[in-house]
């Protein structure tokens, strides 16, 4: 009877043990969770209204977005050799630009497109996105905060779903800041003075970094091959309607890569300053340009409905076929300058 209950006391011992060790395993996961959302923090600071402090616990309490089987194609897959590498995620997280209407923009819509923001992780590495790539392009519907994946938590990451490779997928993100290009803007002025500029005839082309210059007259855009960007949609941010046109030009991308050096895969942390005579000006990220399957729809036009541009246009402006707005298009182009 004895040796029995000695048994039955051991069996309930291991018993207890098991349940206790399944309990620990079970809530494993959930401090790991908590001590995620507690010690994340993202800060969103820069050219913002409020600056933000945000935890993830901060995002989750923000409108979720859900992004289903975003393939995962690494940098070094440049044909079907690697196929197998190729994955699909599902992920959950807050996008970007609803995180930056929460902070808010300090600048008018009309400096608006000269915005730019860098997104900068743990490491160092920096991510730069145009302000027109997340509030006129369809990419700005898909470039996400993540903080589930597979409904399993991760670290803050950076998606980008609409990215054909997986070159600005970030982990451990840090920092949001958003920052407007140094141009002073005449447009107003104009508008008010009634002040009729010239058409131009050329633009200088200038890489800052590889310290190259070239000033491009028609002729030198003729003999760059073109593309057709059929009913672009130009609504002005502050001046109204100005019609759906199509409109023939050499994409940027192309542009880039005749007058200046662009590896593969591009840098993701450079941009493009597109800027007029009257300071209007626009931004274009290298991610759009060379790593969007929108990449070819940026385009500096000579063509507009089958003519020559008007003089009001001047001989090249930037358009963003598919932008739901004209807010990018740049008149009269006067300086192409990548950053």
């Amino acid at each position: 009877m004895s040796s029995l209950l000695s048994l039955r006391f051991v069996q309930a011992r291991r018993a207890c043990s098991f349940v206790s060790f399944l309990s620990f395993a079970l809530l494993v996961p959930v401090l790991a969770k908590d001590a995620l959302s507690q010690e994340t923090r993202i800060a969103v600071r820069g050219d913002v209204l409020q600056e933000l402090s945000l935890s993830v616990a901060d995002l989750k309490a923000m409108p979720p977005f859900l992004i289903q089987d975003v393939p995962v194609i690494p940098e070094r897959v440049r044909d079907r050799k690697d196929e197998e590498k190729v994955t699909q995620k599902t992920f959950r997280g807050v996008l970007l630009r609803d995180v930056l209407w929460k902070a808010g923009l300090k600048h008018k819509r009309k400096w608006e497109p000269g915005v730019f923001i860098q997104i900068v992780n743990k490491d160092g590495r920096e991510i730069v996105f145009s302000f027109g790539e997340i509030f006129y392009s369809s990419i700005g519907r898909s470039v996400l905060i993540a903080y589930e994946v597979w409904d399993l938590p991760c670290a803050p990451t950076l998606v980008v779903a609409t990215d054909i490779h997986d070159g600005r997928m970030m982990k451990d993100l840090t920092q949001i800041k958003v920052s407007r290009v140094d141009v002073e803007l005449f447009a107003y002025d104009d508008r008010e003075k009634k002040k009729v500029r010239p058409p131009s005839t050329e633009f200088t082309f200038i890489d800052r970094l590889d310290k190259v210059e070239h000033v491009l007259k028609p002729a030198d855009l003729e003999a760059l091959p073109k593309v057709h960007i059929p009913a672009a949609v130009l609504i002005g941010d502050c001046e109204g309607f100005h019609g759906i046109h199509d409109l023939d030009g050499v994409p940027l991308s192309t542009l880039l890569k005749k007058y200046t050096t662009v590896p593969d895969p591009a840098p993701y942390n450079r941009y493009v300053l597109i800027t007029s005579d009257d300071g209007y000006c626009a931004t274009y990220s290298f991610g759009e340009l060379f790593n969007s399957r929108m990449g070819d729809q940026i385009v500096v036009a000579t063509i507009k409905d089958g003519r020559p541009l008007p003089p009001a246009d001047g001989f090249a402006m930037s358009v963003t076929g598919e932008d739901s707005t004209g807010g990018r298009s740049v008149k009269r182009i006067k300086k192409i300058e990548v950053r």
